[in-house]
């Protein structure tokens, strides 16, 4: 190799060399400036991909206050449950967790695909599960998806005051009833917590960090009693049932001091499910639906004429014009029944009609509309419920001619059944309005008093006597009127009966053969009274007439009611089994007796009696109870176990303890829940 060959190599070689030198500095400052870049200019946004994958912000779970009872038995309170949720970005398995989510949440899997955008920061594939959904969703494990632990609402008794607890949403916010209506202070606040995750996406809970804490809401304690509402549920839903009624409602109150002890809608409406009831049944239509009260309004325009002086209830008659009386505007007002002279006391009992229009004629207008205003009709009680009516009563100065005397007999006015129950207790007590409470108290979630509600008197609406007098009155209903099937042995009971046709929407007339019939009234005559209950039947196509139709159903109510009070003794047994027939031309109620207790029952009222099947308790009688009874009639009963009853009520959740109390009574099996 000569000098010149080995000289050129060596030039080529020194530029190779350089050629590396550079391109290893090229590349050397290459990657220093990357990770200036990485390091410095990139640096947050590559720590918040880092925090995507290995933290996360979590909710931490809020109780949200109780509902009790005036006893302190919850009505409704929050139960754990879980809820599943995924980062879309970090789930390798689409298909599958459609697939798999869909069969649980109703969702088709094309739906739970546009879920799993990957665009998409957060989303839930299932809330508040629980049950069998939260077993079929923890079957499988997918990357990406993961747990929270929520609460959900729960109504342990299901049905009983379901409208007028209402319901929560998904986010546990009220939407109707109680829960609407105190929401702010039932609402709890969630508080927030940072979590860490590892490399398989499993939480670490050491390394988790709250952020802010979680506020439980507070609890509150209605007037409501519970055993009460369950026995006022239950009548009522026999009602229905025995008239083949479209609806049913009651209201039971304190008169001394405006509590409401239960409030009663049939259709039932479970707020665990609200979802599966239409609107119309979960609505509080006792508070929301005002209907024309018919003759119950009676006794209040017997108040404006006793009060204004222009009738005693000694010396006062009226000639009834024997059931027939042409009015000023030509149209004809009838009686029932053909009656003479009759006293204002009669004119009451024996529900006249005309007797009341002539009484009311000595009252002007304006002195009747004022008085009807102070009884609370045409104004919100401030009951403290949602979506409350005011009810209908114009202005006397917008009244027709015929007004005065339509409205006395309880047309051209519609009231809600908390006004006519409010208006009614001032009759009970003496002659005061009180204001409907149903808000006891409030506590926090540490157990402190927070408020305190009292009775609040309104005004004063009758004089003492008045109020007597018309005690006196509806006493007489009871007694020898039309409200005699509301009766019960061995305790006062005054009341008025109500049959009205049912009014058309938007006062287009009343419809044929369709009746509202109702009956009203308190307890006991002797002393102070302190149950006042209001039922109403609504469109029974068995009888039409509150007497026979809603007075039967106010006797049931109270004497079961009244067999809980140990203060009353009314000449009742079993009433809170099988209530006894007051009247001895209908067959007695032997549902719930024992065969020995049927027998003897039977035997008190000179029936035959033929036991069929086997079992511990009658379930079934033919003829049915209260039935008519006719010339050598023969009950057929047939026996059965205790869970044969056919009323049902869901047990999901309820303590164990309790579900076999319910489970072996039957018939009353909510009610053996509520009492210890």
């Amino acid at each position: 190799m000569t000098d010149s060959t080995r000289a050129a190599l060596r030039t080529a070689a020194s530029r190779r060399l350089r050629w590396v030198l550079f391109g290893g500095a090229a590349l050397w400052l290459a990657v220093a400036a990357r990770l200036v870049q990485v390091q410095g200019l990139d640096h947050d946004m590559y720590t918040q991909r880092a925090r995507v994958q290995h933290e996360r912000q979590i909710s931490l779970s809020a109780r949200r206050g109780e509902i009790l009872d005036r006893a302190g038995r919850e009505l409704a309170f929050d139960v754990a449950s879980v809820s599943f949720y995924s980062h879309p970005a970090t789930v390798r398995d689409r298909d599958g967790v459609a697939r798999h989510f869909s069969r649980i949440s109703g969702r088709t899997v094309d739906d739970v695909h546009r879920l799993l955008n990957p665009n998409r920061p957060f989303v839930y594939l299932l809330r508040q599960a629980h049950d069998e959904d939260l077993t079929r969703a923890r079957a499988k494990r997918f990357q990406g998806i993961f747990e929270q632990s929520e609460v959900r609402r729960f109504y342990p008794y299901g049905h009983l005051a379901g409208q007028l607890l209402g319901f929560t949403d998904i986010d546990n916010e009220g939407r109707e009833g109680v829960e609407l209506a105190l929401d702010e202070l039932l609402a709890e606040q969630p508080g927030a917590a940072r979590s860490f995750i590892d490399n398989r996406g499993r939480i670490l809970p050491e390394r988790s960090e709250a952020t802010a804490p979680a506020r439980h809401g507070a609890s509150v304690r209605l007037t409501i009693d519970a055993v009460i509402q369950c026995i006022l549920e239950e009548e009522l839903v026999r009602a229905v049932t025995e008239t083949e009624a479209e609806s049913a409602l009651g209201v039971i109150s304190d008169p001394r001091t405006g509590d409401i002890l239960a409030l009663g809608s049939v259709p039932l409406f479970d707020p665990n499910h609200p979802g599966a009831s239409p609107a119309a049944h979960r609505r509080n239509r006792l508070i929301t639906d005002p209907f024309e009260p018919g003759s119950t309004l009676k006794p209040i325009t017997m108040a404006a004429v006793l009060d204004g002086r222009h009738a005693s209830f000694a010396d006062t008659s009226v000639f009834c014009e024997q059931g027939a009386l042409v009015l000023a505007t030509g149209d004809t007002l009838r009686d029932t029944k053909a009656h003479g002279w009759l006293t204002a006391s009669q004119v009451l009992s024996r529900s006249s009609n005309i007797g009341m229009v002539k009484l009311a004629r000595t009252l002007r207008r304006a002195e009747f509309y004022e008085s009807l205003r102070a009884f609370g009709f045409g104004t919100r009680t401030g009951a403290g419920l949602p979506a409350e009516s005011a009810g209908l009563l114009h202005q006397a100065r917008e009244w027709s001619e015929r007004s005065l005397e339509t409205i006395a007999i309880g047309q051209e006015i519609s009231v809600t059944a908390v006004q006519l129950v409010q208006a009614f207790g001032a009759i009970a007590n003496g002659g005061v309005l009180m204001a409907p409470r149903l808000l006891s108290e409030v506590r926090g979630a540490d157990g402190q008093l927070l408020r305190r509600t009292e009775p609040q008197r309104v005004r004063r609406v009758v004089s003492h006597e008045t109020a007597n007098r018309l005690q006196e009155m509806m006493r007489g209903v009871v007694l020898e009127g039309t409200g005699r099937k509301a009766a019960i042995a061995g305790i006062g009971v005054a009341g008025k009966t109500g049959t009205a046709q049912r009014a058309l929407p938007g006062g287009g007339g009343y419809a044929e053969d369709e009746y509202v019939s109702s009956f009203v009234g308190f307890l006991p005559t002797s002393g102070e009274a302190r149950y006042i209950c209001f039922v109403v039947v609504e469109n029974p196509r068995i009888g039409k007439y509150g007497g026979t139709v809603a007075a039967p159903v106010f006797r049931r109510t109270m004497e079961r009611v009244l067999a809980l009070d140990g203060s009353l003794s009314p000449t009742v047994s079993e009433p809170a089994v099988a209530a006894i027939s007051s009247a001895a031309d209908v067959m007695p109620d032997l549902r719930g007796l024992s065969s020995t207790r049927a027998r003897v029952q039977a035997a008190r009222r000179g029936l035959a009696l033929r036991l069929e099947g086997e079992g511990e308790l009658v379930i079934a009688q033919t003829p049915a109870p209260h039935a008519v009874r006719g010339a050598g009639d023969v009950i057929v009963c047939r026996l059965g176990e205790a869970g044969d009853f056919p009323l049902t009520v869901s047990l999901r959740g309820t303590p164990l303890r309790q579900a076999v109390l319910v489970r072996k009574l039957g018939m009353h099996r909510q009610l053996a829940a509520l009492v210890p």
